[in-house]
């Protein structure tokens, strides 16, 4: 048993280069295999193949000492008289090989920290949300911790209407309220940026499958800033 051959890894179109040696020998059988060789051969990359496939090209030593781990000591081969007495196998690869494993390491590395920090965000933002929704005072005390600047003379009369809006409506539609309220309080910022506020508070509300929301929050991108709002799909805006 003498074979070079490529043999799969987990990162498509980079396998190993396997040098697989070993000896085989007959079990006396009344039906002996008519190519005992071959079914040894065969087996031995069966159980190679089953091991690499898992594992990135930069496992090369690792696969190499599963696969002789197995095959290192005598292993009969299920439903034929032939039996692999011994077989060794080395693994290598080219630096392209390499090269590959390590950009999609490193993208699966900056993907997981994407999402961890999007998830933490979100986190952070439902339970925010729980909590300013259940109680104004406090939805009022973050708003002046956080944005003080945006604090005038104004600010009463418009926290006031706000209490009675979210009491007013139906709790289903608060993430069309919370755009709306959003929308009036923003008023200071560039457009660019009230567009980007917008589009994120409706890409949250699509990605937790309310579609429809989501397109009434986009829709108020298209209002204008002083124009008649449609209120088919939550309340007038603030003024």
């Amino acid at each position: 048993m003498d074979t070079v051959c490529p043999v799969p890894t987990a990162i498509a179109g980079h396998p190993f280069t396997l040098t697989l040696t070993g000896a085989w020998e007959e079990i006396p059988s009344p039906h002996p295999h008519r190519n005992p060789s071959d079914a040894a051969t065969h087996h031995a990359l069966t159980i190679a193949r089953s091991i690499t496939s898992t594992l990135t090209p930069t496992d090369s030593l690792f696969a190499a000492s599963r696969i002789n781990t197995v095959l290192g000591q005598p292993t009969d081969i299920p439903h034929i008289p032939v039996r692999i007495a011994w077989a060794h196998a080395t693994l290598t690869c080219g630096p392209d090989a390499l090269s590959a494993t390590a950009r999609l390491q490193r993208t699966q590395h900056e993907e997981e920290q994407r999402q961890a920090e999007q998830d933490r965000h979100l986190s952070r933002a439902r339970a925010l949300q729980t909590t300013l929704m259940s109680d104004p005072s406090l939805a009022m005390a973050y708003w002046f911790a956080t944005a003080p600047d945006t604090i005038d003379e104004k600010t009463l009369p418009r926290l006031e209407e706000l209490h009675e809006r979210i009491a007013a409506y139906a709790p289903q539609s608060r993430w069309v309220l919370l755009a709306r309220i959003l929308h009036t309080f923003i008023e200071n910022l560039s457009d660019e940026a009230r567009r980007h506020l917008i589009e994120t508070a409706a890409g949250f509300t699509d990605r937790y499958g309310h579609p429809d929301t989501a397109e009434a929050i986009r829709r108020l991108r298209e209002q204008p800033d002083n124009g008649p709002a449609d209120t088919s799909t939550g309340p007038p805006p603030l003024r």
